[in-house]
């Protein structure tokens, strides 16, 4: 592929001597090499999934400890989302070039927008982050609990819309739940006056939000996705299949710079909240080091630990996808190298993460 030294041979493209014929090799792909390097684009934009928060820091400490710019990259922004399809839309149109969106959520977004495809370069969650977030005092343990229960939400909301992928991983697809319909900043204050016994969403979001309303961790009990099976990526570095084609230096140094500020962030999360909290004064430290600390459980996974960042398989990469599929009743079934590539991760070496130090 063009920038990545795949034009460049072992001849000349002139009649030269054949003792100087390696010199001017190497200075010919050198100098091929320096061309098409310089005609991708280095200047680009990230859009969050949603506002700025704890879970965002890897992106902040790779930008203050200037790991992008190490890959002679101009990060001009890194801006806050509307959410998976906003973002999704954002990315597609050029407005940025790079988003962070949970996967299965990009699945469909490709399945409904099949001219711009957006495609997956780096998997930031090994896990789903999304659960169904609940009182302990409701008494609901499993996910046949939610028979007849309240929950906020509705068509439209994450875990309205992918409820039946938990459901069915946990054979209690006859379950029926009551949901009450209302916008996402009201699921708190419901589930804190009893007018619903559970919301949903993902984990790092709505358990923070939680405890700023006076909820405590052992108030709450969490049914996650994962834990009853159904087992799909979460957050995830994502460009256009376009844009990754035509740079791909660019997307290579993003990804690494990424990569280096994730293992920074779990080798030390105060620090990485030290540097979010000089972003961001108004910051509330003790809720972003729960949403920290639950971030990294989703990307440190006893499987990362061992692995590496970003080491996705393909039994777990097509399980998402059929949830996906089954779920929004797609059309067609995407090709998982459609989806996401690893043609622009560092070595598994560097993809190891550190010990944490706090």
């Amino acid at each position: 592929m063009v920038g990545d030294g795949a034009h460049c041979r072992t001849h000349t493209p002139f009649n030269v001597g054949a003792a100087a014929q390696p010199i001017l090799s190497s200075l010919f792909c050198l100098l091929f090499s320096a061309v098409t390097a310089s005609a991708e684009t280095r200047n680009v934009k990230i859009m969050m999934d949603w506002i700025i928060q704890g879970t965002h820091a890897p992106f902040f400490v790779a930008q203050d400890k200037g790991y992008f710019k190490a890959e002679g990259i101009s990060v001009d922004a890194i801006d806050a989302g509307k959410g998976a399809t906003n973002v999704a839309v954002s990315v597609a149109g050029g407005v940025y070039q790079f988003g962070w969106v949970d996967l299965p959520s990009m699945i469909r977004f490709n399945a409904q927008n099949p001219a711009s495809p957006l495609v997956a370069v780096y998997m930031s969650f090994d896990e789903s982050p999304l659960a169904v977030i609940t009182r302990k005092n409701a008494g609901i343990r499993k996910p046949a609990d939610l028979d007849g229960k309240k929950l906020a939400g509705g068509p439209g909301t994450a875990v309205h819309d992918t409820i039946s992928i938990l459901l069915k991983a946990a054979n209690a697809e006859h379950v029926k739940i009551n949901w009450v319909a209302v916008q996402p900043q009201l699921f708190g204050p419901m589930l804190k006056r009893g007018e619903v016994d559970g919301t949903g969403g993902f984990t790092n979001s709505n358990i923070p939000a939680a405890l700023e309303l006076g909820f405590t961790l052992d108030d709450l009990f969490i049914i996650k996705y994962s834990d009853f099976g159904a087992d799909m990526y979460g957050l995830a570095l994502v460009t256009t299949k376009k844009f990754a084609d035509e740079n791909p230096g660019t997307v290579r140094g993003v990804v690494k710079a990424l990569n280096q500020g994730t293992k920074d962030t779990v080798a030390s999360p105060q620090k990485a909240l030290e540097i979010l909290k000089a972003r961001d004064p108004m910051m509330k430290p003790d809720i972003e080091k729960v949403r920290l600390d639950i971030a990294l459980g989703l990307t440190n996974t006893p499987y990362v630990a061992q692995n590496g960042l970003s080491s996705v398989t393909p039994e777990k990469l097509n399980k998402t996808i059929d949830a996906m599929v089954t779920a929004y009743q797609l059309p067609v079934r995407p090709d998982p190298a459609t989806v996401y590539t690893d043609r622009f991760l560092p070595s598994p070496a560097e993809r190891i993460p550190p010990r944490s130090m706090n």
